[in-house]
């Protein structure tokens, strides 16, 4: 008896020790919590890229990137960009981008779309006689370098391409994007991030760790449950003798 009693004892014992280290991080998440307005955690924001995919936030890759002048074109997550705009849905990837007066053209692999200098769709087309593989200009014409590397120009989209001889063209070229338009971009896709209080909230019950944390404030409640038995059994033991 005496040898039963001394291991439900420790077990008592340890149990309470690891529930109370657990209560103590309770007690002080629940302090913030408690003052969460006067704190303004509601108003501060973290932007840590780990913590940001505990949430499902993230900012994509940009697929391609091309530069003209001072301005980006580029495919993120299914967009197109102009800057730090999205301006379209993406069928596909961007292959290239030329400047032609006033507008731009973009090209994707069987698009060819012309874009205002603010950024606005003015013309588009997909019935075209090749695949792309790159989009230049020479002076007002727009020039195709298609899949089989033949050299297609035209004066509009929608105009009659012919096959012409390899020349000088002001073919397209990959860029990036500037830092300015790429803390743009992040906030377009995670804004100002998560506030300090929602992550204090998801710590305090544990959210912030997704089916772990679940896992272990289960395994919490069953100890939570041993603690309260082993304790009722203990008083009820002390009582007798």
């Amino acid at each position: 008896m005496k040898i039963k009693l001394k291991k439900i004892v420790d077990l008592h014992r340890y149990i309470g020790l690891g529930i109370c280290i657990f209560l103590v991080h309770l007690a002080i998440t629940g302090i913030f919590l408690n003052h969460s307005i006067g704190l303004r955690l509601d108003k501060t924001f973290i932007t840590w890229p780990w913590l940001l995919n505990q949430y499902n936030l993230s900012v994509p890759e940009p697929a391609n990137i091309f530069t003209i002048g001072k301005n980006n074109f580029s495919t993120i997550d299914g967009e197109v960009f102009f800057n730090d705009k999205p301006i379209f849905l993406a069928e596909e990837d961007l292959l290239g981008a030329s400047q032609n007066q006033d507008t731009f053209i973009l090209a994707s692999s069987s698009i060819i779309t012309v874009i205002s200098k603010e950024g606005y769709i003015i013309n588009k087309e997909n019935a075209l006689p090749f695949t792309i593989k790159n989009i230049g200009i020479n002076e007002d014409e727009m020039v195709i370098n298609d899949s089989e590397d033949k050299i297609w120009s035209s004066e509009s989209i929608n105009g009659v391409w012919e096959l012409t001889e390899n020349r000088t063209v002001q073919w397209s070229i990959e860029g990036s994007i500037t830092p300015i338009n790429q803390e743009k971009i992040r906030k377009y896709f995670v804004g100002d991030g998560v506030s300090l209080e929602q992550v204090i909230l998801d710590f305090h019950s544990g959210a912030i760790f997704q089916k772990a944390g679940k896992l272990f404030f289960d395994i919490i409640s069953i100890l939570l449950i041993i603690l309260s038995f082993t304790g009722i059994w203990l008083w009820t033991i002390k009582r007798k003798y």
